[in-house]
């Protein structure tokens, strides 16, 4: 059996040497033959082919494009398999092989494909090396034998290195020239495969090198164009856009399910089926269903499930409530009339404690916020989601355990400084609120009280309490107390202070309050339950409240007594400390003994008897120059090196008065100081004067940022 390998080249003679060299060493044990198609190289790639006794080669007089080339290598081809190979690839030790292995491993089989450290479409992996020699080490070892278990079918496969039986190859037609210069033309080539009926097959035991489009990236804008006038050609060829052969793994990753579960999982908006495909390779037992409104992409999608709808109302006629155990989508769409009726429907349609995981846009990602105040933001766009409106949306339609992620993307060098901006303007130490572009939300359709059994069940087993905990936490306490109420036990006031506890043992003491209350009117008298409440009142730092149920215990021991006089005693020593916190700072407004004040106010913030959060309170309530008071604060930490202070200070005295200029001047400096030249600019640009100091600080910036 024989393949031709078929190698398009323009330039880059380097690379393509590399290519035959390895071809050359690791694939000696195979038939096969090399066909090289040149479009006109400047370089000197033509005269090097010219002298190769071991490969067919056809120059071209100009650059015929991609596509073109492949179908003149094929035609001359003479191989039993063809297989198309990117000139920036190294083969290595065994590729062949199992490639071939899995593409004769069934006659469904049309073509398959290999992993590498450079492609899209999830056919990269992380690699460790960094030279060729180590890279052929790695590979020695990763194509040490087929394995039939990592080998995961493909909607389609990315053509750097893509193998093919003739006899389908004969059957689809070659690569389309519309596609001329390239991009696309292997999407287009792997559906054809697989509406005629074949499997596509990505081999993760077989790893080749793919330095990655050496040849068309080397002008980005054109090459942007050129991807955007392939996609259309794509849409008017097929009626649909490529990427809806997306795969959503990250999605399906936060399924909450073992492999050999017997699951039905719905996914919406399914594309050609890319992520039901992926589903089925992860979840081989589950019976996967379909919903995708574009017809030409359901077609597609048919052929990974029987189970397409073109509509979520045609689902809902079909299977009614409970049927799913999972439903994911990975575009939701806006936030409108008819998404909040579908977040209804899908929470009918699935199965008590069934998973809803779906994505949806963020409404303030800086891109919307930049259209907005261009003018040009779409409608659509308008439509996206604020993390209230998930919150808000999700609970009113009775989905629970709700968790909110927000997923990021890289942001551009040049979009930091906005980005700052925004943030400062909403008086926000970060700016991640805007560099979220979906959020990745999970909830759960639960039986409210069962659920909630089920939690105080496993609290009382000791089983994954934290886990546990942290559930309960996500449930209204009205719902809880509903059920510890209906449930009839005979032990309503222990069991509502051992729930109270794990919230206090597991730092939640504000959601233990709810359940003490009801524990008190119950029984009034119950000890545990007054202790209970003093010990929240402490954690929370109320001593006085604190003090006043612990003083309703009845029964007092002399650990209790003890404690009760430690309270009293802090009692005393914060009422010393808040007076003299407030002495200290208006000796420090008003400039009587300024530097004794200051000093004493800098040992009782690093002796931890002081916050910064109790001197700003003090500073609003009963002091006249706030924002300066404030500013000389955050001066004198940065000169005793409290850097920790520092910022904190400054972002209250701002917080008082926005356009104090000392402040912004200083720090502005600071942050010259600290090499944060960036947010320094932006701070001395809203200082007015522009005295000498300040013009000073500005020459500075200037020469850093020329640098």
């Amino acid at each position: 059996m024989k393949t031709s390998i078929v190698i398009a080249t323009y330039n880059k003679l380097e690379y393509t040497q590399l290519c035959i060299e390895s071809i050359r060493e690791f694939t000696s044990q195979h038939n096969y033959e090399v066909i090289v198609v040149d479009n006109h190289s400047t370089d000197d790639t033509a005269a090097w082919l010219s002298i190769q006794s071991d490969i067919k080669a056809i120059f071209n007089e100009e650059n015929l494009g991609f596509p073109k080339a492949c179908n003149q290598g094929i035609e001359i081809s003479t191989g039993d398999n063809i297989l198309l190979l990117n000139n920036d690839t190294i083969v290595t030790e065994n590729w062949l092989t199992n490639l071939l292995t899995c593409l004769y491993s069934s006659e469904e089989v049309g073509a398959v494909g290999s992993v590498t450290n450079s492609c899209s479409y999830g056919q990269s992996i992380q690699v460790p090396y960094q030279s060729v020699e180590e890279m052929h080490q790695f590979a020695a070892q990763f194509n040490q034998s087929s394995n039939p278990e990592l080998w995961e079918e493909r909607l389609k496969l990315v053509g750097y290195c893509m193998l093919m039986k003739r006899q389908v190859l004969d059957e689809v037609g070659l690569l389309d020239e519309r596609f001329t210069p390239g991009n696309f033309e292997d999407d287009d080539l792997s559906l054809r495969i697989e509406l005629a009926g074949y499997k596509l097959y990505l081999c993760k035991d077989t790893f080749i090198h793919h330095f990655g489009s050496v040849s068309f990236r080397k002008d980005a804008e054109a090459y942007n164009k050129l991807l955007r006038t392939n996609q259309d050609k794509f849409l008017e060829k097929w009626g649909f856009d490529p990427e809806r052969a997306i795969i959503y793994n990250g999605l399906v990753k936060q399924i909450e399910a073992a492999p050999n579960d017997s699951i039905r999982i719905l996914e919406v908006g399914s594309g050609c089926g890319g992520t039901l495909l992926y589903i089925k390779n992860q979840f081989p037992y589950a019976e996967v269903y379909g919903v995708e409104t574009n017809a030409f992409a359901a077609k597609v999608a048919a052929k990974v499930t029987s189970h397409i709808y073109l509509s979520l109302d045609e689902v809902w006629d079909l299977h009614k409530e409970g049927f799913f155990d999972v439903i994911i989508t990975g575009n939701f769409g806006g936030l409108n009339e008819k998404n909040v009726k579908n977040i209804k429907i899908l929470q009918k349609l699935l199965h008590d404690n069934g998973q809803l995981i779906v994505m949806t846009p963020n409404l303030l990602h800086y891109r919307n916020i930049q259209k907005m105040l261009a003018g040009s933001i779409a409608p659509s766009e308008l439509q996206s989601w604020k993390l209230s409106d998930i919150e808000e949306t999700f609970k009113a339609a009775e989905l629970m355990e709700l968790e909110i992620t927000g997923l990021v993307q890289e942001v551009f060098p040049q979009d930091q400084e906005f980005l700052q901006r925004l943030a400062e303007m909403a008086g926000l130490q970060t700016t991640k609120p805007y560099e979220i572009q979906n959020y990745l939300v999970k909830a759960r359709k639960s039986n409210k009280d069962q659920s909630v059994k089920a939690l105080i069940n496993n609290l009382l087993l000791q089983n994954d309490v934290k886990s546990n905990v942290n559930k309960l936490a996500k449930i209204d306490a009205e719902a809880i107390l509903s059920v510890i109420e209906d449930a009839g036990h005979e032990q309503k006031v222990e069991l509502l202070n051992y729930i109270a506890v794990q919230f206090i043992e597991h730092q939640k003491p504000d959601l233990a309050l709810p359940f003490l209350s009801k524990a008190f009117e119950l029984d009034a008298s119950h000890d545990p339950t007054l202790f209970n409440l003093g010990l929240v009142m402490y954690t929370q730092g109320h001593d006085q409240l604190a003090l006043d149920w612990l003083s309703l215990i009845s029964n007092r021991d002399d650990k209790l007594e003890h404690w009760m006089k430690q309270i009293k005693a802090e009692l005393n020593a914060k009422s010393y400390d808040k007076y003299k916190l407030k002495f200290l700072l208006r000796r420090l407004e008003n400039d009587v003994e300024g530097e004794a004040s200051l000093a004493e106010l800098l040992r009782m913030l690093v002796n931890g008897v002081v916050t910064i959060e109790q001197i700003s309170q003090v500073v609003e309530n009963d002091m006249v120059e706030k924002s300066q008071l404030l500013t000389q604060l955050a001066v004198s930490c940065y000169e005793h090196d409290l850097y920790d202070m520092v910022f904190p200070f400054f972002e209250k005295a701002l917080e008082f008065d926005a356009d104090n200029q000392d402040a912004l001047y200083l720090l502005a400096h600071i942050l010259y100081d600290v090499e944060e030249f960036d947010s320094a600019k932006i701070f001395l640009n809203r200082v007015r004067d522009k005295n000498t100091s300040v013009t000073e600080l500005m020459q500075k910036l200037s020469e850093v940022s020329a640098v």
